[in-house]
C-alpha cells in the first residue's frame, strides 16, 4: 500500500474528479456507447494523472487503445485492463485488474439475454483474474460491481448490486485491497503483451514514484 492516507484519498480524489468531468459527456448526450465513454474516461484519467505530485509522490499514466477491425471481439471480456506500479522508498508493487464496460441506468434492468451475455463476458474475465469488475456508466456517474457479484446472481440492474465509488474503488486499488499481481509489466512493450494477451481493447497504466 501507499502508506500515507492522504496520498492515497488525494490521487483517488483527482481520478474520481477526472472522471466525473468525463460522465459530462453522458448527462449532455455528447456519448451515447460504452466504447467512446470508456475512451473519454480512460483519457480523462489519463490526462490528469500524467505529472500530477502529491506529497513528494510523481504519479505518470498512460493509454494503449487496439484500433484494429476486431478491436471489439474479445474471448475474455474485457473492455479494459488497470495496471498500476508503485515504486516508492518502503514500497514497490505492480498488479492489474481487467473490467466490462456497461452502459446502464439505474432501475432500467437489461433483458435476460443481454444480462446473460455480460454474465459470461464476466466469467471469462474471471478466468484470468479475480480482480475483475463491472464499470456501470450512467448518467449519475460510474459505479463498480465486482464480476464475482454479476455471474452469481439474477438481479438484472447490476446497480442494484453492491457497488465502489469511482473513487472509492481506486482508492482501495491504490491501498492494495484490489490488484492481481500476475497483472504487471515493467515495460511499454510487456504493457502491450499484456493489452493483446487479455484481448482488452485498452489499457490504462499509471505509475506513482517517490524520492
Amino acid at each position: 500500500m501507499i502508506r500515507e492516507l492522504a496520498i492515497v484519498r488525494a490521487a483517488a480524489a483527482h481520478v474520481g474528479g477526472a472522471v466525473e468531468r468525463a460522465s459530462e459527456a453522458l448527462r449532455e448526450g455528447r456519448v451515447e456507447q460504452e466504447p467512446a465513454f470508456t475512451d473519454r474516461m480512460l483519457g480523462a484519467i489519463e490526462e490528469a494523472m500524467r505529472d500530477y505530485r502529491v506529497k513528494g509522490v510523481t504519479w505518470t499514466a498512460k493509454t494503449l487503445t487496439d484500433r484494429g477491425r476486431n478491436a471489439q471481439e474479445h474471448r475474455h471480456g474485457a473492455d479494459f485492463a488497470g495496471v498500476l506500479s508503485v515504486d516508492l522508498p518502503d514500497f514497490n508493487v505492480k498488479k492489474g485488474f481487467l473490467a466490462q464496460a456497461k452502459l446502464i441506468e439505474p432501475g432500467q434492468p437489461i433483458s435476460k439475454v443481454e444480462f446473460e451475455r455480460m454474465q459470461a463476458q464476466c466469467d471469462l474475465m474471471l478466468k484470468q483474474t479475480p480482480d475483475s469488475f463491472v464499470f456501470l456508466y450512467s448518467r449519475d456517474g460510474v459505479a463498480v460491481v465486482p464480476a464475482i457479484a454479476i455471474v452469481s446472481s439474477g438481479q438484472r440492474n447490476p446497480h442494484e448490486l453492491y457497488s465502489r465509488s469511482i473513487s472509492r474503488f481506486y482508492e482501495e486499488h491504490f491501498e492494495s485491497f484490489i490488484g492481481d499481481r500476475r497483472l504487471n509489466a515493467p515495460t511499454a512493450a510487456m504493457l502491450e503483451e499484456i493489452r493483446r494477451g487479455l484481448d482488452a481493447r485498452s489499457l490504462l497504466y499509471l505509475e506513482a514514484r517517490g524520492a
